[in-house]
């Protein structure tokens, strides 16, 4: 029956890995066709500031000699315009790409350890490029898995105790001729609920901190 239910959890732990990765892609997509509108957007906007004060004197009520400048400066910004276009998206795409990747990079790594801690390693530790910023949170992930680990192994190693005390006291009564007392059949009962501690507890790789 456990070894059922560790196979149901690992089944569902794999799966659950997939979504998360699925779900990661998606995020990614998202993030990096914002960012590329984005940056389109801002090097528009960039670009359309200098025809702002041309335009504006042009439909005003200025000098007829400044609005001749003004208009000259906007022909000259058309003549212009087809050759930047190219070159600002081209930028706008570049730098997208760029953020895209530090930010899918740090999800791959952050989904690479949620898949380790649902496989039971919770000797693993996450650490991030000093590039993405995200120290504190790796710390604080850290710290929390750092005392499950400890949690697991303290229980691993008293119920490894009361195993060895619960035999000891069976083979007492044993030896006393006791094996049909209600004593001896809670003996038994204990036995089995300590087996099934041990073998959950079999799941959690416990050791030293390995990223």
């Amino acid at each position: 029956m456990t070894t059922g239910a560790l196979s149901i959890s690992s089944s569902n732990s794999a799966h659950s890995v997939a979504a998360v990765r699925k779900e990661q892609r998606a995020y990614t997509f998202k993030v990096a066709v914002s960012m590329a509108l984005y940056a389109c957007l801002f090097f528009v906007l960039a670009f359309c500031g200098p025809y702002v004060l041309p335009a504006i004197t042009l439909l005003s009520d200025a000098p007829l000699t400044d609005r001749q400048v003004a208009a000259s400066q906007l022909l000259l910004l058309s003549d212009t315009v087809w050759v930047a276009i190219p070159v600002f998206f081209l930028g706008a795409i570049l730098f997208s790409l760029l953020v895209t990747r530090r930010i899918a990079d740090a999800l791959e790594r952050l989904g690479q350890s949620a898949s380790a801690w649902a496989s039971g390693m919770v000797s693993h530790r996450l650490q991030f490029r000093e590039a993405d910023r995200l120290t504190d949170l790796a710390q604080l992930l850290n710290q929390g898995w750092s005392q499950v680990g400890q949690g697991v192994e303290t229980v691993q190693e008293e119920s490894s105790r009361a195993r060895a005390a619960v035999d000891g006291a069976t083979k007492t009564l044993l030896a006393q001729g006791m094996g049909g007392s209600e004593v001896f059949r809670q003996l038994q009962t204990t036995t089995e609920a300590l087996d099934l501690i041990q073998a959950a507890l079999r799941r959690f790789e416990i050791g030293p901190p390995h990223e």
